[in-house]
């Protein structure tokens, strides 16, 4: 009976004439037209909503990935300039040792010049292994120097800047008082 009752209904769909003794339906199974598309225009704003929100978080996703992959690039140009740092460092300071070591072997140098120019040594190496003799008497010649004579010794670049500059301004100087 009950089976027959659901037949019947789905027959009459959308009347609210009801066999025995139920009572009626206070709502009806259909739905008036406007109801669907309202339904269906909710739908399709909230896909839209949807649409844009997943539009918006990929384009901050490609965003954030931007901004990471600076940040690692920067990390990794500042990581390969502290490695070249760290190599001239290391450059800088072995040219040290190898500049203290050259002036270290410069003084030792310089001290056996020094040892080697004992005049002494030089007049016993000449007359015995050169065959050097000393000179007679009459083979010695003086010359009379006169006073007037002097040198003249040049200075660096710098020094001589400056006295032309001096000169320049005294000789202005001069000029001007003089009138």
């Amino acid at each position: 009976m009950a089976a027959e009752r659901k037949r019947v209904q789905r027959e009459y769909r959308g009347s609210y004439y009801t066999y025995g003794n139920v009572a009626r339906e206070l709502e009806p199974d259909y739905r008036p037209y406007y109801e669907d598309e309202e339904r269906k225009e909710r739908q399709k704003e909230a896909q839209r909503q949807e649409a844009a929100e997943r539009r918006e978080n990929r384009v901050h996703a490609w965003k954030v990935c931007f901004v990471v992959l600076v940040l690692f690039m920067g990390c990794i140009a500042f990581m390969g300039m502290h490695v070249m740092v760290a190599n001239v460092e290391v450059q800088v300071r072995q040219q040290k040792s190898d500049l203290s070591d050259l002036k270290a072997q410069n003084a030792i140098l310089e001290a056996e010049l020094a040892e080697q120019v004992d005049l002494d040594y030089i007049k016993q190496e000449a007359i015995n292994r050169l065959g050097m003799s000393e000179p007679q008497s009459y083979q010695i010649v003086y010359i009379d120097v006169p006073k007037q004579s002097y040198t003249i010794q040049y200075a660096s670049d710098a020094a001589e800047t400056e006295e032309e500059s001096t000169s320049i301004l005294s000789s202005l100087w001069n000029f001007l008082t003089k009138e």
